[in-house]
C-alpha cells in the first residue's frame, strides 16, 4: 500500500468519523440448510462505525435506484470486512438493505464505500 493510499484511508476515517452518525453494518453469513423445516440459518456479525447519510441525487434514479433510496458513506478503514449486497445496515433503529456499493479506491486500496440503501 502506498503512502498516499494510507493517508487517504486515514483522512476518510477522520472526516466521516467527525461528521457522521452511528451506522451498524451487519455482515450476513449463510449457515446450514435445515432439511426439517426448510430454512437456512444465518450468522450475523455487526460493526458500528461512523457514516454520513444522504438522499440519492435525482440524476442517479433509474431502474435500480429509486427516489426514496439513501446513500451512506463509510470509511473502508473502519470496517474489518468488505460489505456486500447480502449485508444489512441499521441507522437510528431503521433497517436497510444494501442494493448497490460504490467503492472509492486509490492504488487498489479501498478508501470509502458508498452504500445505496433501501428500507
Amino acid at each position: 500500500m502506498s503512502r498516499i493510499s494510507k493517508g487517504f484511508r486515514k483522512i476518510s476515517s477522520k472526516v466521516l468519523g467527525k461528521f457522521g452518525g452511528n451506522v451498524t453494518v451487519q455482515k450476513i453469513n449463510n449457515g446450514v440448510y435445515n432439511t426439517t423445516d426448510g430454512t437456512i440459518n444465518e450468522s450475523i456479525t455487526s460493526e458500528t462505525v461512523k457514516g454520513v447519510l444522504q438522499n440519492v441525487n435525482e440524476r442517479e434514479i433509474n431502474d435500480l435506484i429509486k427516489e426514496t433510496d439513501k446513500i451512506c458513506s463509510i470509511a473502508a478503514l473502519d470496517l474489518t470486512f468488505v460489505p456486500t449486497t447480502q449485508d444489512r445496515v441499521t441507522i437510528v433503529n431503521i433497517n436497510y438493505q444494501i442494493i448497490r456499493i460504490l467503492k472509492t479506491e486509490n492504488d487498489n486500496q479501498e478508501i470509502k464505500y458508498n452504500l445505496y440503501l433501501r428500507q
